[in-house]
């Protein structure tokens, strides 16, 4: 019992830890919250964290030994890079919008805008980290719960990892849902082009990782 409960709690850290490391996911909630308050975290958590459980339940289930390949990385860091260089664009593109709208310009809203919740569920499929963290530090939790408490024991560390990473990211929605009250409709949209900035950066990174590779 002691064994399970210390591999919970291992579990529970490293996922907390996860959720706090800067990554797509973060910058995608600060992102979203900025522009439609906690709602809008709040999706991109749902989908990015929904994401991640079912692949740690994959896991828990007996899969923990599944591995990327460097030509399957490569490619989840070019289709990844570029999906976070496109989402940055659309951001750039609807602060813009809305800039014009706001001194009574002409508003045309972006077509083919992917929604809060998509967006969470891409930015861990299209994750070449989030893979290898899958394929390497989730996998060993989950065989180790498993060889000292079996099935069940690795289920319950899916779990733990999940509402830590779920308990993090939280915090950064919270954190900046108050945010408009803060800065103000004009600072908000410079915080959301830094954001967006953030996201073209790390996507060109990925891509030449990939590319290099």
């Amino acid at each position: 019992m002691s064994v399970g409960g210390a591999g919970i709690g291992a579990a529970f850290a490293l996922g907390f830890a996860l959720g706090a490391a800067p990554g797509p996911v973060q910058v995608l909630i600060l992102s979203e919250t900025a522009k439609r308050g906690l709602e809008g975290g709040l999706r991109v958590m749902l989908g990015a964290n929904l994401t991640l459980f079912c692949v740690l339940v994959v896991l828990a289930l007996g899969f923990a030994s599944f591995g990327p390949g460097p030509g399957v990385i490569r490619t989840l860091q070019v289709v990844g890079g570029l999906f976070l260089v496109w989402i940055g664009g659309v951001e750039f593109d609807s602060i813009r919008v809305e800039a014009r709208s706001s001194v009574g310009g002409p508003a045309r809203v972006a077509a083919g805008r992917l929604g809060p919740t998509a967006k969470g569920v891409a930015s861990v499929i299209f994750n070449p980290g989030a893979w290898i963290f899958f394929a390497t530090t989730a996998s060993a939790l989950m065989a180790n719960a498993a060889s000292a408490g079996g099935t069940g024991a690795a289920l319950a560390a899916a779990v733990a990892m999940a509402i830590g990473v779920s308990c993090s990211d939280l915090t950064f929605t919270i954190l900046g849902s108050g945010g408009r009250r803060l800065f103000g409709e004009r600072g908000l949209r410079w915080i959301r082009m830094g954001l967006a900035a953030v996201l073209v950066v790390i996507g060109a990174a990925f891509v030449l990782q990939g590319i290099r590779r």
